[in-house]
Formats: structure tokens, sequence, C-alpha cells
């Protein structure tokens, strides 16, 4: 088993030779932050600290900007370290400083409510808007948690819903057809109410001309039926021409109930 003598690692300045790298075997040689805490810290502070403290400070302090999720507290904390650090910087000026690194939800309602003139007014009055900004966060969100989810729509009942959508729209169509229709056919039987002479004074309740309507006619050797000249209401041609007009409609509706009848016995005999 081997064994190791750590005698002259313990003891320093022991068995280094030119290794030792504090030459602390020789008093005179030994450096003064060995035994001295302050100097040790100003050691450091020199080989590893900024070169120049005071220009890195204010270059921080130009860049600090706050977060839109932090709150103002870290923010402040921040810029007393960076502002304690810096010399020859007035109260208008690191009040300036202080206001360009806010974000905008401070600066707006800073702008509503009015600027500070001092530093302190202004970390106050950021400390203020912070703490209701977040509040008024927290009642959002207990609010959102509190409200029952909303249940998911199916499918089946869409389809159904488009398909209800689909039949009351054919049937607002149908009602919006049939009103058009209706209305035309008002038109129609005005224009041609309009288009007939006035009879009400001509006929009686019997719908026939009354005594001196026809006395009137007889005396002047007017028509009996369109009041016309030259000719009877026997041989009146107007007369005839309605009479013409109501056989045909009269032959074409026994056409159309001859083939309808056809058309239902023949489907009978194929079943």
């Amino acid at each position: 088993m081997l064994r190791c003598d750590w005698s002259n690692r313990i003891r320093p300045g022991v068995g280094h030779g030119r290794n030792n790298l504090l030459n602390s075997g020789d008093p005179a040689d030994r450096p003064c932050w060995m035994d001295s805490w302050v100097h040790f810290v100003t050691e450091l502070q020199s080989t590893f600290g900024p070169h120049d403290p005071i220009a890195d400070a204010e270059h921080q302090l130009e860049h600090l900007r706050m977060k839109d999720a932090h709150r103002v507290t870290r923010y402040i904390v921040d810029f007393n370290r960076l502002a304690s650090q810096v010399q020859d910087y007035g109260d208008g000026a690191l009040c300036r400083l202080f206001y360009s690194g806010l974000p905008d939800r401070l600066k707006d309602e800073i702008a509503r409510v009015g600027k500070p003139l001092t530093l302190h007014g202004l970390r106050a009055l950021c400390q203020e808007i912070d703490a209701r900004y977040w509040e008024r966060k927290d009642e959002i969100s207990r609010t959102t948690k509190s409200q029952p989810p909303s249940s998911p729509t199916k499918p089946s009942n869409s389809g159904g819903n488009s398909s209800n959508s689909g039949q009351e729209k054919s049937k607002t169509g149908n009602s919006s057809s049939s009103t058009n229709s209706g209305s035309s056919k008002a038109t129609s039987n005005q224009s041609t109410s309009g288009s007939r002479p006035d009879l009400t004074n001509k006929l009686g309740k019997d719908r026939k001309l009354t005594a001196d309507e026809r006395k009137r006619r007889l005396d002047n050797n007017l028509c009996m039926f369109c009041r016309g000249t030259g000719h009877f209401a026997d041989n009146c041609p107007k007369k005839t021409k309605k009479a013409k007009a109501r056989a045909a409609a009269i032959a074409a509706e026994s056409g159309k109930t001859d083939s309808t009848n056809s058309g239902a016995n023949s489907e009978s005999k194929k079943e």
C-alpha cells in the first residue's frame, strides 16, 4: 500500500522551489493581501472588476429597462444600486433616466395623472400604479377561474340546427314568394278593376240594369250588353267573344281532368 507524505504540501513554501507562486517562504516577498481582508478585496476588485467602475455604472444606468412582467420594486432596487455609484448626477437627470426605463403600461398611467418633478415623487407614483395593476390582474384571474367552462357543441346538434335553419329559410322563401304572388295578383286585380267602367249607378241589387238605364239605352238605340251602337244584345260582338272565351276555358279544364284520370288509371293498372 502506497503512503503519501502531505507535510510538504501543507506547509507553504517548502519543497516547491521555483513553482512557489506566492514565495511565502520569504517573509519579505509575502504579499500584503494575504494578511489583510481589506487588501484582499481590493486586489480582487482591481484584478477582476471593471476598469472604470463609474463609467460602467453610468452605462448600465442609461440602458436599464424594466420588463413588463416584472414589478416596479425590482426595478427601483437596481436603479438605486447603480445611482449610488455614479457621480455628478442631479435629481433631474436621475428622474429622466428612471422614467425612460419604465414600461409603457406605467408611462400611460403617468401621462394620464401627470408626471412628478422629483425622483422621490416619481418612484412613489410608480409604486402605487404598479400595485393597482397587479391587484387588478389578480382579480381578473380569480374571476376567470370561478367561471364554469363552456360545454362543447355536438356535431349532431349543429347538423340538426343547419337542417332546421335550411327548413326555416325554405319556409321563409315560400312565404315570401306567396306574399309576392299575392301582391302581384292584388295589383293585377286592381289594374283590371281600374280599367273597367264604374257600373254601380247602372246596376241594381240583382246585378241587372236599372229601369232608368234600360229606358235610356232603348231610347238611344244602345246595346243592352256593351252600350254600343249599331247592334243589339242578341248579336253583340263582345258578348260573343266572352262566350267563346268561357267555352274554351271549360274545355281546357275538362281536358286536364281527363288526362289526370287517365294517368291515375294507368298507374293503378301497373300496380
